[in-house]
């Protein structure tokens, strides 16, 4: 099964993830294009996730998402988003794929509202330790 996260942006945990985070993330990366700040809602529409089994499973961003997370190099900021995964309860490892992809395997199969709840969570921290990191006052 694959999903766009707009599509389980309703569900009750990721609307709780949704809540928590901030109402527009700005363009960490890419200070110079105000434009590319992302609303939190809009920030779903950008996310994927797929799973043949519900143990491992494949997510990705779009380029929409690249200015509130990567630092411009040739893999986002020192892996923030894969920490941030492998931080999570229940997950066995992560493998940053390729730029943009990453495969997390789980100890346990979960559902796919509660891998993007996860996911969405992993983007947020990434980009407020990405501020951190380069120094960045965030106003929220």
């Amino acid at each position: 099964m694959s999903y766009r996260g707009g599509q389980l942006a309703g569900t009750p945990l990721v609307a709780a993830v949704l809540e928590r985070a901030p109402r527009v993330l700005l363009p960490i990366a890419r200070p110079d294009l105000p434009e590319t700040a992302l609303r939190r809602e809009d920030l779903c529409e950008f996310l994927y996730l797929g799973t043949g089994d519900g143990l491992t499973w494949v997510l990705s961003l779009g380029d929409e998402v690249k200015p509130v997370v990567d630092a411009g190099c040739d893999l986002l900021d020192d892996d923030l988003i894969g920490e941030a995964l492998a931080a999570q309860p229940d997950v066995d490892e992560v493998w940053h794929v390729d730029r943009e992809v990453f495969e997390v395997s789980l100890s346990h199969a979960l559902p796919a509202d509660e891998v993007f709840a996860r996911w969405l969570d992993a983007i947020v921290t990434a980009h407020r330790q990405l501020a951190s990191r380069r120094g960045i006052q965030l106003p929220y």
